[in-house]
């Protein structure tokens, strides 16, 4: 990965938020590491803090550096974060630190504009990185903290700042950083070696049987095969309410959005809709406005399944247990215990299985079993072994495909999923497969081997993968399409995978805009021409045939739903056919 060494240039409505007051340290237990001051031997500075971490710590923010600021922040502004650090020791294999950045309310309570992991190099750097705000933050209570109890390791820190731009300021305008990974390389190995999968495993042979109307072969007839849809599962997380034109955004960007949805998937999944108390839960008047939410996805939600059926599109189910405590649960937990969250579950399971069996091929039946908060664990809270006992309960009620659906960010979230789904698998309960939510960000991109090395370690322990959530959070376009080109390419070539869906692809319509496909306005970011060359171009289905003597035409298709068309002396037929294995044989008849 490479980075600039250097301060952002900023554009002149960039303003600093932090004073130019000491950096303050925060005061460790004595096994939580130590902060010392430290020589910088860099010559813009003198001293800097040194951080020493013994490990994960169960609260990385014990170990850190922070500073107050007075300004306010709004949700959706653009600020920019920089950090000038080095990484003296650290136990990963590049060598690099990592530390957490909170932009925080020092209000007890109350939600944070930022929260976000970013890795140190090894030589003295200023990095910095773009973010819009996820939540207010009033004057007078904000606070920036830099916490290096991520991992062991040891830091030296100098100083950062934070920079917030006018609201309304076009996050694109900001500066950026140019980064990369290896396996980017237009020649690099893996890239042959993922096309021949592809060409193997994605593809079949596809007969096409022209007869005339009493049965015989038809020879000299002109077969025309087009792909209408995947069968794999390529899509995108959407919000159902959109896409039903029943939301308040304007009626063409509604039409433009099931315009895309209907090109570009053929899977997709509802972002929220699916969710514990989203339909199914009893209404409370002291929040009248969940009601009409569950009002809305009632609607909503299943037009969308039926939607998805009558275009050949398949679905996810997203989700039917969070492993961690959400707001709603800790309320649950606080009225009625235990006892009552696993109500909340039972029900949701039972209200969701039947009710979208015709419609979804694959649930995330456990989601984010990997927390950031032990104590938030449900495992933590409810039993060790609960995760398989409630899939155990899960697995009797449907026959669909199950996953432990899972963001692994970094080696240590992967170590433990691992160890969640060994776990499960000596109770018995093997999951059907694993999901990689792979939420990148520009900071930190895992290299192509990386990744497929990845794949492959928990590809040993389940026969399903899929990848459920992916984004980039990006603003340089080319880095934003070269790499989704990647992990599509790497993704369709591994044998155990079902599918790839983004979290979304319309800046409007995304949690982070940045990461988008689509820009507000609708014009294209690069990685849509990657999208349409990938999934509708090189690996759609398009061929022209003549039958021979048997009345036979036959070539290699990908798999998925394709129209024929056939066409001999002036009569002609047509047909859609659902190519599924290699060998699949689809016979047309033409009239008299």
């Amino acid at each position: 990965m490479s980075l600039l060494a250097e301060m952002p240039v900023m554009p002149p409505e960039a303003v600093p938020v932090l004073p130019a007051t000491p950096l303050v340290p925060t005061k460790p237990e004595e096994d939580e590491g130590t902060i010392t001051m430290a020589e910088a031997a860099d010559g813009t500075i003198k001293t800097a803090w040194r951080l020493a971490s013994p490990g994960k710590l169960a609260k990385s923010y014990h170990l850190g550096l922070s500073r107050t600021f007075t300004q306010p922040i709004a949700a959706g502004q653009v600020c920019v974060f920089t950090i000038k650090a080095r990484t003296v020791e650290a136990a990963t294999p590049d060598a690099k630190g990592l530390v957490s950045v909170a932009v925080q309310n020092v209000q007890p309570n109350e939600k944070s504009p930022l929260w976000k992991e970013w890795t140190i190099g090894k030589e003295w750097d200023t990095t910095f990185f773009v973010f819009q705000a996820d939540h207010d933050l009033p004057e007078g209570a904000g606070i920036v903290k830099v916490n290096a109890g991520e991992a062991r390791q040891i830091l030296d820190i100098a100083d950062f700042q934070l920079y917030r731009f006018p609201v309304g300021f076009d996050v694109f305008k900001a500066p950026q950083m140019k980064r990369t990974y290896t396996g980017r390389e237009a020649d690099a190995p893996w890239r042959k070696e993922a096309a021949e999968r592809i060409g193997k495993l994605r593809r079949g042979t596809l007969t096409v049987r022209v007869v005339d109307a009493d049965g015989k072969p038809v020879p000299g007839a002109k077969v025309a095969v087009r792909m209408q849809r995947h069968r794999f599962g390529f899509g995108s997380a959407v919000n159902p309410v959109v896409l039903a034109g029943l939301s308040d955004v304007p009626s063409s960007d509604q039409q433009k959005y099931r315009d895309i949805v209907d090109e570009f998937c053929s899977r997709i999944v509802p972002e929220h809709g699916m969710r514990v108390g989203n339909i199914d839960a009893e209404d409370r008047p002291d929040k009248p406005w969940e009601a009409r939410g569950r009002r809305r996805n009632a609607a909503t939600v299943p037009w969308m399944m039926q939607w998805a059926q009558d275009h050949k599109i398949s679905v996810r189910g997203h989700y039917l247990v969070w492993c961690y405590v959400e707001p709603w649960a800790r309320e649950v937990l606080d009225k009625d215990g235990v006892a009552g969250l696993l109500r909340m579950y039972d029900r949701h399971i039972k209200f969701s299985l039947p009710l979208y069996a015709p419609y979804v091929e694959e649930w995330d039946a456990l989601n984010h079993p990997v927390t950031f908060v032990e104590a938030d664990a449900l495992d933590h809270i409810i039993g060790p072994d609960f995760y398989s006992d409630i899939y155990r309960q899960i697995r009797a009620q449907t026959d669909k495909l199950l996953f432990v659906n899972e963001d692994t960010f970094n080696a240590e979230r992967a170590d433990r999923l691992e160890k969640h789904v060994r776990h499960m698998i000596e109770l018995g309960t093997t999951p059907d497969g694993c999901g990689f939510q792979s939420h990148f960000s520009d900071h930190s991109i895992p290299g192509m081997q990386e990744q497929w090395a990845l794949f492959q370690r928990f590809g040993a322990l389940v026969k399903h993968l899929s990848v459920t959530e992916y984004d980039l959070q990006s603003l340089d376009d080319e880095l934003h399409a070269d790499h989704l080109r990647d992990m599509l390419t790497l993704t369709f070539s591994h044998p155990q995978m079902t599918g790839f869906v983004m979290w979304g692809f319309w800046e409007k319509q995304h949690w982070r805009p940045t990461a988008a496909l689509f820009r507000a306005d609708w014009s294209e970011r690069p990685a849509v021409k990657v999208w349409r060359d990938l999934v509708l171009g090189q690996w759609w289905t398009k061929a022209d045939h003549t039958s021979d003597t048997q009345g036979a035409a036959a070539a290699p298709a990908f798999y998925g739903w394709h129209s024929i068309t056939v066409e001999h002396q002036g009569r002609m037929a047509a047909a859609t056919f659902d190519h599924k294995i290699n060998g699949s044989v689809a016979t047309v008849k033409l009239p008299r």
